[in-house]
């Protein structure tokens, strides 16, 4: 296996690097988004506690995920991941639909043992065609069941 490491320090560098990156491979999962947002300006320094209440504006990060979905060549095949609190099943598949992926692992929070905290997740895999639900596992089992997937599909797929 080849693994190209990229260090990056904002959601605009991860967007840079993937942008520059991602025609040459076959198959891209995208295993967590970065910020949604971030603050629309920054100091060098530090900011001075005053009467009243304060605000941080925000600025919506550029959409990686998408912007793959919408760029990806004939054959690539685009994994993302969805993580939900509640309509899993229904905001993961138009997450699918709208990002134009081919199939999304998705997980909800308030499922005991999913998520990010701890070593094991419970997933379901979604596709145009079908909704696998996979048992509470370690993570590196639901990551070898997701590779497991996407070999399958992309086989038939070439077959």
């Amino acid at each position: 296996m080849f693994v190209d490491y990229v260090q990056v320090k904002s959601a605009g560098d991860m967007f840079e690097a993937m942008k520059s990156r991602f025609l040459d491979n076959d198959i891209i999962i995208k295993a967590a988004a970065v910020a949604d947002y971030k603050p629309k300006s920054y100091s060098d320094e530090k900011t001075k506690k005053k009467d009243g209440e304060m605000s941080i504006e925000l600025d919506r990060t550029q959409d990686i995920l998408k912007y793959l979905g919408q760029h990806k060549k004939q054959g690539q095949f685009l994994c993302g991941f969805s993580m939900e609190t509640k309509d899993m099943l229904r905001n993961s598949r138009a997450k699918l639909e709208k990002k134009n992926l081919d199939m999304v692992a998705a997980n909800n929070l308030k499922v005991e043992g999913a998520g990010f905290q701890g070593d094991t997740n419970v997933l379901t895999l979604i596709t145009q065609d079908e909704e696998v639900s996979l048992p509470l596992m370690s993570k590196e089992d639901a990551a070898l069941k997701i590779l497991d997937k996407i070999l399958l599909l992309t086989t038939k797929a070439e077959a």
